[in-house]
This record gives structure tokens, C-alpha cells and sequence, in this order.
């Protein structure tokens, strides 16, 4: 497992040793590729699977133009994410949910400042609790995987992080 930058020095990506590629592209790739969203929306019982693969394109170009705003402006991704939980507010290493208005798609981060964020997964919500479907519960064991790396590799700050970053290279 090893962390990517995405954006200046102020959002990562796990890139996970099973996968290709980090989790902000791995995640963009599924969700601007029109063959695995009508298995996913077939799969998961969705009635209109042409407007919910229109949805989720226009949702995918809506996240991906609205985080590069943010970095080409120096707006903090503060903007985007939120915490999962509002138990999640006092926790160092705070579990993230990156969310627009009316937008299904979740990428999930570690905060470890007010704009420092690393992303550890992302799903298409299909459930109010990340419990009530296979794909968010299996993003909430991540984000708890993570944050134990993180932990493990005495990362509880930017400087911590920054630090780990620089022993990965």
C-alpha cells in the first residue's frame, strides 16, 4: 500500500497493492464507464438503467471538475468533504465523506487537517447508513484499514503524513 498525490499538497489517494491504480482514478474510471454501470445498476435492481447511467456520468464530471476548481482556485477541499459521523469531528484522523447536493457519489478520505485529506475508497450510494449495502460497508472496513496504517506508521498530523510520504519514496 502506498499514497499518491492527486492534487498540490493537499489530497492523496491510497493506491492499493491489489489494484492498478489509485483510488480517486480507479474510482473516476468505474464511474465514467458505461458497461460496469449497467452491470452495477442491473445488479442492484435499478428500474431505469439509461437515466441512472446519465446520472451517474453527469455526477462523476460534476465531482471530478468541481475538486479540480477547488485546486486551480487554493480552495481548501474543506469545501468538499465532510465528516462521515458527527462522532467523527473530535477523532484524530477523521473519517470523510466527500459529498455534492444531489450527487450519489462518495469518495471516502482520512482529514488530517482542515485541508489535507487522503482518499481511501468511494462507492455509489445506494443506502442512508454505509451498513445497508455490500459496496459502503466494504468502503467503511477501508476507511478503518487505513486509518490503522496510518496510525501504525505514526501518522496523526500533515507533518506525520508528510513525513511517511517522503520514507514511501
Amino acid at each position: 500500500m502506498k499514497i499518491v498525490r492527486i492534487f498540490a499538497t493537499q489530497l492523496f489517494a491510497f493506491h492499493y497493492d491489489n489494484e492498478d491504480d489509485n483510488e480517486y482514478d480507479r474510482l473516476m474510471d468505474l464511474w465514467t464507464d458505461v458497461g460496469y454501470l449497467s452491470d452495477f445498476a442491473k445488479r442492484n435492481n435499478i428500474g431505469d438503467v439509461y437515466g441512472f447511467i446519465n446520472d451517474i456520468l453527469r455526477y462523476a464530471e460534476q465531482i471530478q471538475d468541481y475538486l479540480e476548481h477547488l485546486s486551480q482556485n487554493k480552495k481548501p477541499y474543506g469545501f468538499y468533504f465532510e465528516p462521515l459521523q458527527d462522532s467523527e469531528r473530535l477523532r484524530i484522523l477523521p473519517f470523510q465523506k466527500g459529498k455534492i447536493r444531489k450527487n450519489q457519489l462518495r469518495y471516502y478520505a482520512l482529514k488530517l487537517d482542515d485541508d489535507c485529506f487522503v482518499i481511501t475508497g468511494g462507492a455509489i450510494k445506494m443506502s442512508q447508513t454505509m451498513q445497508g449495502h455490500p459496496d459502503t460497508n466494504r468502503e467503511l472496513t477501508k476507511l478503518k484499514s487505513a486509518r490503522l496504517y496510518l496510525n501504525e506508521n505514526g501518522v496523526f498530523d500533515t507533518d506525520s503524513f508528510y513525513e511517511l510520504l517522503s520514507e514511501q519514496q
